[in-house]
């Protein structure tokens, strides 16, 4: 009792000092902010009551007896502000940009008149230098975007400075956040993001890596804010459709070529002498027959062999505006029916997305916005964008396999189904938001919203490829010994693997907030965020091995919840700039846990609870506990002069855990009847943990921290470049994530964060991740982007970073202490994935609307825009000393950099307000190549080979004995050049 009510006096203080202290600036809002200053050109004194509207909106603002004003809750985009005094000339100010959480600053001098409705309109200059921002960030709008060669999120953040392969600075991948319109879009079991959002319906993207206010929480590494159109006058759209020619896509030659070594060698002769040889399988039968059987076995499914013979198609579709002054909306659908590179079990790979939204103002101080939206995927390619393939999920995740085929030469090339290794995920991703807007006066308005998130994934048998035998429903073909082979025994013929995953998370998420210009100088901001989860996770893998049924299971649910308040203000001065803020962070797993983590299941005789020996009991449970962290932030800005900024963030990032750490029971029993495969606390079965399949829940685990530190310098070059020169360092502690292995990266080197731990009859193995490892990151990034008034402009980008860290406390735990535990040590390694070095360079070439000369009537150059990609990274580093090298230097050596250029051409042409690009995109332009990093005797034979040709010294394959050329290069990093060819139409 003590305790919780201690645990009320601290939750009321804190509200106390959200109450009192207010928020922050706009940084986690929707909307921007327009203020400045109105006065007297000639005697430059303050112009009180002048008038200052957004046009096409009812926003605006009258200036205060010193002539500033301030107009906050603007949508981002560009805008036209009339200013209006009389016995002024009127000035219209035109393209003033607005960006989400950002004030943009207009200080407007009015020249006398006494000629009435004089008018001026002047072009706005968004200035290079921005004074307000105090960390990191990107703010990206849709011509940015369309220039590029991208075509979704995933794209569209990896040419962004301090983001390599899904990681923010440094992080693991578990450490962004991404949002649509300020609404979260992480379903919290795997930690997974939803990116399928369709990018004709963004209105503005911002990527913050460097640190960001208190309404942020849940990432200690990045957010990423979609934010949608709205508002716009008129109606308007886009309608794209993109294609790419069927082709091969992958490095070596066609998978099902009639060259390869299993149609060249294996053939009639082979056989003959085979049936002459007194030592073969094979003697003494018909070579014809094994020739023809053989020839039958290599014959592919169409669904396989014609993978190089697909084109890939995506269209997409987006309507919105506002048809009248009240009443905004967004329709967009998207479909493409993708080509895997690879040969896989199913033709094609179908993915979708569709997003409406409507706004509708009630009064003008009242709004309220509908947003839904539905997506998903079906696909059989080991790229997916999920958790779900790496050991996130279990040890198992680093070699499971989805069904597609990578080497001409494995085992399941001709019968994908029901071989080892998972099932086509289906994936399906719906969202729907209701938010309040109320604005309470002119300097004064909140928030209200209500969200519900649920993220489905099947990878079942859902096509039924698993043959079953109905005159024996338990003991049909489910065993691996089942697997029928050809000839030779080295193709699959007929598999019985039964893997199956599937899992569900509900979201259901309630957050407001207040903001308030309470002075000139004060934006503050108070709020909280509440989510309750409710999810299953069902993994079950079952055979008749040794004569009796088995069962790999991990099956678990949970409800739990978490939330947060937060705190923040953003205070602007002419020399000063600052964000502060505080958040206050919490969650539950609200379960009744077992008190025995060796024994959750009470099989042990002195367990209390145990009913049976070596049978499951009744398990001695208590409450989890809350978790609690609470984050200050802070950033400045200090605009030393009109031309550079200096900036400097400091704060403290938590971050929940994924569930499925939490609340995992990895089991093994023996059972056929499915209601006692399904209860592990069946007292009449026989049950064991097992470590393979997924993790023991940890009742006690809490959040992971960072602590980030970034000071910044950015300098306006003669109005010609923005120069910017960023420092950063980031102390992780509290980690429950070093080793982030997949199938197609496994970071052997990397240390794990799990446990294995032992009762005491040495029956149950389970492994338990714990908060135990931490890391240091440090870099410095460069960025020179130009603002040249012609039009070439090249944005360039390095980043030099380090990434290490490690593990504590113990490799292998024993209840009782029967044998000595194992402890982890205290060693500290460089994570495998970084590279020190890296380098984004953008050249783009783009002429306006009638720019140019003209043949016959037609402008060539006419928006003509061409857009050349760049990117660069150095090698891994590694250790090798030949026989006759005596020094020990680690890291002496460092493999082949990665080199990359992609390239768009598109061509606007008009047909009254209709515009049609015509858009050609290179990827991998000059076809440059990863080779992948070699180990063991391949790296020794590689580095005493010197005077051979690279091919010589790369392996062979280690069936055909031939050039590897499959496995040579790296097919996820650097695939060949892929063409793409587009039409879009806007209106």
């Amino acid at each position: 009792m003590k305790g919780k009510s201690l645990s009320r006096k601290f939750f009321l203080c804190f509200l106390v000092i959200v109450l009192i202290v207010g928020g922050n600036g706009l940084r986690g809002a929707i909307t921007g902010k327009i203020a400045g200053k109105v006065y007297d050109s000639e005697s430059g004194k303050p112009l009180p009551g002048t008038n200052v509207i957004i046009v096409g909106t009812t926003l605006g603002a009258s200036t205060d007896d010193n002539g500033y004003f301030f107009i906050i809750d603007v949508p981002p985009g560009k805008y036209s502000v009339a200013i209006n005094y009389i016995g002024y000339e009127k000035v219209v100010l035109k393209d003033v940009v607005v960006s989400s959480g950002r004030t943009t600053e207009l200080n407007v001098p009015l020249k006398p008149t006494t000629v009435m409705g004089k008018e001026v309109i002047v072009t706005a200059e968004r200035p290079i230098v921005e004074k307000d921002k105090t960390a990191s960030e990107v703010i990206l709008t849709p011509e940015k975007v369309s220039q590029t060669w991208v075509r979704s999120l995933s794209e569209v953040l990896e040419i962004q400075p301090g983001i390599f392969r899904g990681h923010f600075r440094g992080g693991t991948k578990l450490e962004s956040k991404y949002m649509l319109d300020n609404v979260s879009l992480n379903s919290g079991l795997l930690s997974d993001n939803y990116q399928g959002l369709n990018l004709t319906t963004v209105q503005e993207i911002s990527v913050l890596t460097g640190g960001y206010n208190a309404e942020y929480g849940d990432a200690m590494s990045g957010i990423v804010n979609i934010i949608t159109k709205e508002g716009v006058p008129g109606i308007h759209g886009t309608f794209l459709f993109r294609v790419r020619p069927p082709g091969k896509y992958h490095w070596g030659r066609y998978m099902y070529s009639k060259k390869n070594y299993d149609w060249q060698h294996f053939d009639l002769d082979w056989w003959t002498d085979q049936t002459n040889d007194p030592n073969s399988e094979f003697y003494g039968l018909n070579p014809d027959s094994l020739f023809n059987v053989w020839r039958e076995v290599i014959t592919p499914d169409p669904d396989q062999a014609n993978y190089t013979k697909r084109a890939e198609y995506e269209t997409e579709a987006t309507i919105y505006g506002s048809p009248s002054s009240k009443l905004s909306f967004l329709l967009s659908g998207r479909y493409k029916r993708g080509v895997n590179v690879f040969p896989q079990v199913i033709p094609y790979n179908p993915e979708f997305n569709f997003q409406g939204k409507v706004s509708y103002s009630i009064t003008p101080k009242l709004k309220i916005t509908l947003n839904g939206l539905y997506g998903g995927y079906e696909s059989a390619s080991s790229s997916l964008p999920t958790n779900f393939l790496s050991i996130e999920t279990a040890q198992e995740m680093a070699w499971n396999d989805l069904p597609e085929l990578r080497d001409p030469y494995e085992w399941n090339k001709y019968c994908m189904k029901g071989a080892w290794g998972s099932r086509p995920e289906l994936r399906r991703v719906k969202q729907f938001y209701i938010r309040l807007k109320h604005i309470l006066s002119s300097s004064t308005y909140y928030n209200l919203t209500f969200s519900f998130l649920d993220d489905k994934m099947d990878r079942t048998d859902r096509y039924g490829w698993v043959k079953k035998d109905v005159d024996y429903p338990h003991q049909y073909p489910w065993s691996f010994d089942d697997d029928v082979f050809g000839p030779l025994g080295h193709y699959l013929v007929q598999g019985y693997e039964h893997w199956e995953d599937k899992w569900e998370s509900k979201v259901y998420n309630v957050k407001g907030d207040i903001s308030s210009q309470v002075n000139n100088n004060n934006l503050v901001k108070a709020g909280f965020d509440i989510k309750s989860y409710d999810f299953y996770y069902d993994h079950q893998m079952s055979a008749y091995e040794g004569g009796w049924r088995w069962n790999l299971m991990n099956v678990f649910d949970g409800k739990p919840y978490e939330g947060a308040i937060y705190a923040q203000d953003k205070i602007e001065f002419a020399g000063l700039i600052l964000n502060a803020g505080l958040r206050l962070s919490f969650f539950n797993q609200n379960r009744e846990a077992p008190k025995n983590m060796f024994d959750p299941l009470a099989c042990e005789e002195t367990t209390p609870g145990n009913i049976i020996p070596n049978h499951p009991g009744i398990p001695e449970r208590e409450k989890t506990k809350m978790q609690v962290a609470l984050a200050p932030r802070l950033g400045i800005s200090h605009p030393i002069s009109e031309n550079s900024v200096l900036h400097f963030m400091y704060g403290h990032f938590y971050q929940r855990p994924s569930w499925n750490k939490m609340f995992g029971l990895p089991y093994v029993n023996f059972e056929e009847d499915w209601d006692k495969v399904y209860n592990p606390y069946d007292t009449s079965t026989v049950v064991y943990l097992s470590q393979w399949q997924g993790y023991l829940g940890n009742p006690k685990m809490g959040y992971e921290k960072t602590i980030q530190f970034e000071v910044g310098f950015d300098q306006n070059i003669a109005d010609l470049a923005l120069l910017s020169i960023t420092g950063y360092y980031k102390d992780a502690s509290r980690q429950t994530v070093f080793r982030e292995a997949t199938l197609l990266e496994p970071r052997w080197g990397d240390a794990n964060t799990w446990t294995l731990i032992y009762d005491s009859r040495m029956d149950n193995e389970a492994l338990i991740i714990s908060n135990c490892a931490y890391a240091d990151i440090r870099g410095v990034e460069l960025r020179l982007d130009t603002r040249f008034r012609f039009p070439l402009n090249f944005s360039l980008n390095y980043d030099l970073s380090y990434v290490s860290g490690g593990v504590v406390g113990y490799e292998t735990m024993y209840e009782f202490d029967i044998y000595q535990s194992q402890p982890k040590g205290y060693g500290m390694i460089r994570k495998d994935w970084n590279s020190n070095h890296k380098f984004k360079g953008i050249m783009n070439l783009s002429f306006e609307k009638g720019y140019g000369f003209s043949i016959l009537g037609f402008k060539p150059l006419s928006d003509f825009n061409m857009n050349l990609y760049y990117e660069y990274w150095s090698g891994r580093q590694y250790t090798y000393h030949g026989p006759d090298d005596p020094s020990t230097e680690p890291n002496n050596k460092r493999w082949f950099p990665h080199m990359r250029t992609n390239l768009k051409v598109s061509k606007g042409i008009y047909a009254g307000n209709v515009r049609f690009e015509l858009v050609c995109e290179v990827r991998n332009l000059f076809n440059n190549y990863d080779i992948n990093m070699l180990w063991w005797d391949d790296l020794v034979y590689f580095e005493e080979n010197k005077d051979k040709p690279l091919h010589e010294r790369l392996p062979k394959h280690w069936w055909s004995g031939e050039p590897n050329k499959w496995g040579w290069y790296n097919m996820w990093t650097n695939p060949p050049r892929q063409i793409y060819f587009q039409l879009q139409v806007d209106f």
